[in-house]
């Protein structure tokens, strides 16, 4: 059996994207996958196979998982930044939030994961209690499905605590008094899945996503007086580009024609 043609099916993925790629250089991608390439662990499209002038998305294999992924870059706009509420300095963001999707998931599984890098905003954000660098989330198939995820947590001291939402991994810590609200909300912007039978497969990008916010999270506590805490967002500009969702088919193509051509040894 011949080895996977990792370089070839990049080949045929960019050259079906020739009006919507946008390069990106290494020294430009989240630390951690700068470490991944140099040790041999993964390998990266840097020409890239979508850019909406929003977001833009590199195409990544990784060798111990054998899995395909997808890194995403979402240009920050205001309003990202850190808020202090109840007094403080609050804090603009500028830069780049970069988040690893995988192509495809097991339908089989209670939950999926989804990196959001927070390495290359500008400035780096403040760590939330328990938090630092890279934050590993968790998301369900009917969230994956509908393209965002949440979390909410309240703690109403002895009538216990009331929460909603899904999303889990690494959030905000847990309340630690009375009166403390944790929330964090996850939009996949721009990403489209479907449920393809035994698996969740990424169908293809809409640049028609009105949706500006891609990631905030947020600590308070509103029983003091005034209410304290501190939230973090980042967002994109929602500019819609028509015509731009159905170019990801013809990457799928050049997939299939591969896998086709591996089955049969031709």
């Amino acid at each position: 059996m011949r080895a996977f043609p990792i370089a070839y099916v990049l080949f045929l993925s960019t050259s079906a994207f020739p009006l919507a790629a946008q390069a990106v250089a290494v020294s430009e991608l989240p630390a951690s996958i700068q470490s991944c390439i140099t040790s041999g662990s993964c390998v990266v499209n840097y020409p890239g196979a979508y850019d909406s002038g929003t977001a833009s998305a590199f195409e990544m294999f990784d060798l111990s998982s054998q899995k395909w992924n997808w890194l995403v870059r979402y240009n920050l706009v205001p309003p990202s930044g850190q808020t202090v509420i109840g007094g403080g300095p609050n804090t603009a963001y500028s830069g780049y939030l970069w988040m690893q999707v995988a192509s495809s998931y097991s339908a089989s599984e209670a939950a999926h994961p989804v990196t959001v890098f927070l390495d290359k905003v500008t400035p780096a954000p403040d760590s939330m209690f328990d938090q630092s660098g890279d934050l590993s989330l968790l998301v369900t198939t009917a969230d994956l499905l509908a393209g965002g995820a949440y979390s909410t947590l309240e703690d109403h001291g002895e009538y216990g605590y009331f929460g909603s939402g899904s999303l889990s991994g690494e959030l905000p810590l847990i309340c630690l008094a009375e009166g403390c609200k944790i929330e964090a909300r996850l939009n996949l912007l721009q990403l489209n899945y479907a449920n393809a039978g035994s698996t969740i497969v990424m169908t293809g990008f809409d640049a028609s996503d009105m949706r500006g916010l891609v990631y905030s999270q947020g600590s308070y506590y509103f029983d003091g007086e005034p209410p304290y805490g501190t939230k973090q967002a980042f967002y994109i500009a929602a500019v819609p580009e028509p015509g731009m969702a159905w170019l990801f088919g013809f990457g799928l193509l050049g997939v299939g024609a591969v896998a086709r051509s591996r089955r049969t040894g031709l």
